[in-house]
């Protein structure tokens, strides 16, 4: 084997090798930081986890549970959701249309004296 075939820790190849390991070893470290292991095929979420996706305060999620909106199981004081029902209430509760009425104050402008 002649000198220049031989990699040293100081070429450009192993440079390129270590930045590859360290970007793996990063996601790696993403993924196993917001992985979420199923029971019975479902991701749980807390509360916290839920008004953070839908941008709501805990006291409008508190509502959704009292309303009976957003099923969720409570274990040791703590409320636990799964990412299904939120999916089934976002799907049934989406709209495709502006409501007319509100369709007319945007595109109607009220005049000025």
């Amino acid at each position: 084997m002649t000198e220049e075939e031989i990699i040293r820790q100081e070429s450009p190849e192993m440079g390129a090798l270590f930045d590859g390991l360290a970007s793996v070893a990063e996601q790696m470290s993403e993924i196993a930081a917001t992985h979420r292991p199923l029971f019975g095929g479902d991701v749980y979420l807390t509360g916290s986890e839920v008004t953070e996706r839908l941008f709501i305060s805990r006291r409008t999620l508190q509502d959704y549970r009292d309303r009976g909106l957003l099923p969720y199981t409570r274990i040791g004081g703590k409320m636990l959701y799964k990412l299904s029902d939120l999916e089934r209430l976002l799907r049934e509760n989406y709209r495709t249309q502006t409501p007319p009425r509100l369709l007319h104050r945007i595109t109607h402008k009220p005049q000025t004296p």
